[in-house]
């Protein structure tokens, strides 16, 4: 009995392989791991319900007369805008040195009746009740626009740059109020920067 209580136990050795393969199996554990919380987060997060985006509410579609006096306003729009994106170009160009002062009178003066043109036909359509408010604002934005392209022509009588910064600050709430009535009428419209 000696003999079996003095031999020597085996020694358990791991060799380089042994090393490698537990080394792997560690690693291979870890990525599972990680994969298997991801997926699980994930999978909770569209089971969520959706809380952090504030609901929109859908917007009534307009009635037969909201959407008759849209039509008829987005034709006037569309002039309205062409002349203010000209009008502001006008002023970008005399301040850049493009043009003239006598050039601002020449591009910006007709446009002034366009706006006034525009002002009388906006005038003339008769909203709904719903858009009255709407209506009142674009004719503000009408007229903001008139008194603002009647302002920079004035930079050609004396190049005063005060005539530009006057017009410029008339444009912007102009557009503005524009831009209002858009979220109103034409929700999906583009609106520049």
């Amino acid at each position: 009995m000696s003999a079996l209580v003095d031999s020597p136990r085996p020694a358990f050795r791991f060799g380089l392989k042994q090393v490698a393969i537990g080394a792997l199996l560690v690693v291979l554990g870890a990525v599972s791991a990680f994969a298997l919380m991801r997926e699980t987060r994930a999978l909770r997060q569209e089971r969520a319900p959706v809380a952090a985006s504030p609901q929109v509410p859908d917007r009534p579609p307009l009635t037969a007369g909201e959407e008759a006096y849209a039509q008829a306003l987005w034709d006037v729009h569309a002039g309205v805008r062409t002349e203010a994106v000209r009008m502001t170009f006008a002023g970008l160009s005399y301040k850049m040195g493009d043009i003239k002062r006598a050039d601002v009178k020449t591009r910006v003066s007709p446009l002034t009746g366009r706006f006034n043109q525009a002002l009388s036909r906006v005038e003339a359509l008769k909203p709904p009740a719903s858009l009255e408010a709407a209506h009142a604002t674009y004719l503000d934005a009408l007229r903001l626009y008139r008194d603002s392209s009647a302002e920079m022509v004035k930079v050609a009588a004396d190049g005063s740059d005060e005539h530009l910064i006057r017009a410029q600050e008339m444009s912007e709430k102009a557009s503005g109020r524009l831009m209002e009535v858009g979220e109103v009428l034409w929700p999906g419209e583009y609106k520049p920067n």
